[in-house]
């Protein structure tokens, strides 16, 4: 029960991602049975994730810029 909101939350932002990127219902049909197993939350998650692991690469270079610049002074 508790993931049901999340799962809800996923399945309109991939729903968004998919209809934004492909536009074509015939084709968004194609891309999230073939690449997405037919979820919209799977393709949701997949978005998701992706940028949270670009934003907490981000946030690691960044500490470590400041650890060196850091020792560097």
């Amino acid at each position: 029960m508790e993931f049901l909101l999340f799962d809800i939350i996923m399945a309109g932002l991939g729903r968004l991602y998919l209809m934004g990127r492909y536009r074509q219902k015939a084709r968004v049909s194609k891309v999230l049975a073939h690449k997405y197993e037919g979820s919209y939350s799977n393709a949701g998650r997949a978005l998701f994730l992706n940028h949270l692991a670009i934003l907490l690469v981000l946030l690691l270079l960044g500490f470590m810029t400041g650890i060196l610049i850091s020792f560097l002074k």
